[in-house]
């Protein structure tokens, strides 16, 4: 093949200069001839139009406005993989390092997977009572809290694992040091990996409402849930449709990294980036309603020191879980618009995942709390009556009406009221269900679900 006279006035420069230069004259004539045809002509043409010499390597690699009319050159004269290629083999001109973010990240993805797993089965533990700590044998107080707790557990812990597959691939590289096959793989994996995200997170919320209707009786509070709840089912189908149909014909999810603009596509896409925007706006909006929606209830609660610590640990926690969203909010700018998409999308997946994670967590610490109460009552801080002394409360009996000061459900405060008692086993292990006394028996709040 020929050589362009740009080219064979390159060779004979870099003939003369070469022995000053870290890449040899046969090493930098194979880079340029490995680019595409447009790639190379940009590169010629931006090092002819700066103030550096031909076979100053150093100065053309280094100088900015080379760097500047080279990439606004190649973005509009070449294809997306001309595109990656030449800025592959400018990198391996320029003796640049490869970044790789790889290790880093994959390793704090196992462990918020591992914190997460471990919360749930202690928050199962905690409800499931063996002979050695009941008097009636194996028994449990699982509801569906905690089976929609699984759903969210399941969704997260596929979308953690996508991570392996992704890293692989290429994720947490840049982009044009990585196969075109690769691309499509790893754009494939995030495709199913983002479905199972966009389910998880309402789905921990739910189980979290669910909880509150186990710990309050309150109509209007407990109205209030089922909307919340509502709200959350309606985020899942509306979101998860919308990601599973972003491209029409699907296939274009994972390949349409390949077309240069739309007109090229056998098909059309939504815009990817509103499509994250809106999802990550809805979600911080449900995350504080769903934190919000108990504090006026617990505001009312007579809380010694230590559960007023343990809760406000848990809301904490709840409220870094919406701070991370935010955080991933703002990461969202690049979203879609990704011009190194595999090293873009990683810390975007990272904080997805930490996000994810800490919501589990945050979502079981009731539960958790109760199991540790039983081995740390002084510490963890266990029920008490009116005056604050540990053991059963105590109550005045009036017939069948009785005035006491209860723990409920939470195990973390009191809740001075005329209630009618159901006794249970303990209230430090199931939920006593309450009654309003001074109300209508068609008025009565329905016994709650046992906890």
């Amino acid at each position: 093949m020929k050589l362009p006279w740009s080219l064979a006035f390159v060779t004979i420069t870099f003939a003369l200069g070469a022995d000053v230069q870290n890449t040899t004259l046969e090493e930098a004539l194979s880079i340029i001839q490995s680019m595409p045809s447009c790639g190379s002509t940009c590169l010629l043409s931006g090092i002819a139009n700066s103030t550096c010499e031909v076979a100053d390597i150093s100065c053309s690699c280094n100088n900015p406005e080379i760097t500047k009319m080279v990439q606004a050159c190649v973005l509009g004269a070449c294809e997306i993989k001309e595109q990656l290629t030449t800025k592959n083999r400018t990198e391996t001109l320029c003796q640049r390092p490869s970044r790789d973010q790889r290790a880093s990240g994959q390793r704090s993805v196992i462990v918020g997977l591992t914190f997460s797993c471990l919360a749930y089965a202690l928050r199962i533990l905690s409800k499931v009572h063996s002979p050695c700590t009941s008097n009636q044998g194996w028994s449990h107080t699982l509801w569906w809290d905690d089976a929609v707790m699984a759903v969210a557990l399941g969704c997260a812990i596929a979308t953690s694992y996508s991570v392996i597959p992704l890293n692989a691939n290429g994720l947490g590289t840049d982009v044009w040091t990585v196969p075109f096959d690769n691309i499509t793989t790893m754009l494939r994996i995030y495709y199913w990996a983002e479905d199972a995200y966009l389910a998880a997170l309402p789905a921990v919320k739910i189980s979290l409402l669910l909880t509150y209707l186990r710990f309050f009786p309150s109509r209007r509070f407990r109205q209030a849930c089922y909307v919340v709840i509502g709200l959350n089912v309606a985020y899942i189908i509306a979101f998860v449709l919308i990601s599973v149909f972003q491209c029409i014909p699907i296939h274009l999810a994972w390949e349409r990294w390949v077309y240069k603009d739309a007109a090229q596509m056998p098909g059309h896409c939504h815009d990817i980036n509103a499509q994250g925007w809106a999802s990550a706006a809805a979600n911080v909006i449900l995350d504080v309603c769903t934190l919000s929606l108990p504090l006026p209830v617990l505001w009312q609660l007579q809380l010694n020191k230590r559960k007023k610590f343990w809760l406000m640990l848990m809301f904490c926690v709840g409220f870094f879980v919406t701070i991370v969203s935010i955080v991933r909010l703002q990461m969202l700018v690049r979203f879609g618009n990704s011009h190194n998409l595999t090293w873009d999308y990683t810390a975007l997946g990272y904080w997805s995942t930490v996000e994810l994670h800490t919501s589990i967590v945050c979502a079981s610490m009731p539960s958790i709390r109760n199991l540790l109460r039983k081995f740390m009552p002084y510490i963890m801080g266990s029920s008490t009556d009116g005056t604050g002394r540990s053991g059963p409360p105590k109550a005045t009996s009036t017939g069948a009406t009785n005035r006491t000061s209860r723990s409920v459900g939470l195990g973390i405060g009191t809740w001075d009221k005329e209630i009618t008692i159901r006794t249970m086993h303990s209230d430090e292990e199931d939920f006593i269900p309450l009654e309003d006394a001074t109300t209508n028996s068609h008025n009565k709040t329905a016994p709650l679900p046992p906890m």
